[in-house]
């Protein structure tokens, strides 16, 4: 054997279609690697948020199914609230909605009567403010 034969050849030009075809490999496997681990990845992220949705449903239908007025309110609120709405309006039309009637009558009543008393009331205080202001105005004269 001669010197050249076992000398490891100092040709660059011949080495480095090599090391881009190994980069190139490496990288398409890397990437191939990566894509598998965010499948995985997110099939169990997944099944995670999945049983976390079952759980809160199942903990929603239980205050659900105990029919009181804050539990529908609750309902109300949290339905709206995940259909991007006003959750106090949910929670006030689920609460409207599971009131007996006598007491929507005695509600709807109680704002006639609040809305029709208001401008008497409001007259009867700016009476009892002149004549508050009548009688200071007397003493003050006097004294």
């Amino acid at each position: 054997m001669t010197a050249a034969t076992v000398a490891p050849s100092t040709d660059r030009s011949s080495i480095a279609p090599g090391l881009r075809a190994l980069v190139g490999n490496v990288a398409g496997y890397s990437a191939v690697r990566a894509a598998q681990a965010l499948d995985r990845l997110s099939g169990r992220l997944g099944d995670t948020v999945r049983d976390v949705g079952e759980a809160a449903e199942d903990t929603i239908q239980d205050v659900v199914d105990d029919h009181g007025a804050a539990a529908d309110a609750v309902t109300g609120g949290v339905s709206a609230a995940l259909q991007d709405k006003n959750p106090v309006w949910g929670a006030l039309k689920e609460v409207w909605a599971g009131t007996r009637t006598s007491t929507k009558v005695l509600v709807i009543t109680a704002l006639v009567l609040a809305l029709l008393l208001g401008p008497v009331v409001l007259v009867l205080l700016l009476l009892a403010l002149l004549v508050t202001l009548i009688v200071l105005a007397v003493r003050h004269s006097r004294g």
